[in-house]
């Protein structure tokens, strides 16, 4: 899939209404329906941090992003305070999250 691409993302309410409906139902958690809806949730994560966190990776290395689907950020030291203000932003669930580094997630230490 193309960054550019433009289509309609999925949204915080509708990811939690049809994940409440899967649980309800009965529907395990390895079945297809939930890795898809997993998968729409990635996709648009992915776009939102390659089409407007990236630009940030070279001037805020080593913090913490969140990008609503607007495009707006909020860039913060510790992932707890970039969960915090995104939640009170942008509202549940309604931002992607990464870490601005070379692998955009948690880093292990050994």
């Amino acid at each position: 899939m193309s960054v550019d691409q433009e289509q309609q993302w999925i949204t915080a309410e509708e990811f939690q209404r049809e994940y409440r409906r899967l649980i309800e139902g009965g529907v395990p958690d390895d079945a297809p329906e939930f890795r898809a809806l997993m998968e729409r949730a990635q996709a648009r994560d992915d776009y939102l941090y390659e089409r407007y966190g990236k630009a940030y990776l070279e001037t805020h290395y080593g913090k913490w992003i969140a990008v609503s689907p607007e495009g707006k950020v909020i860039i913060r030291d510790r992932l707890a305070e970039v969960l915090q203000e995104s939640r009170s932003t942008f509202g549940p669930g309604n931002a992607s999250i990464r870490k601005l580094a070379g692998f955009p997630g948690l880093e292990f230490y050994h």
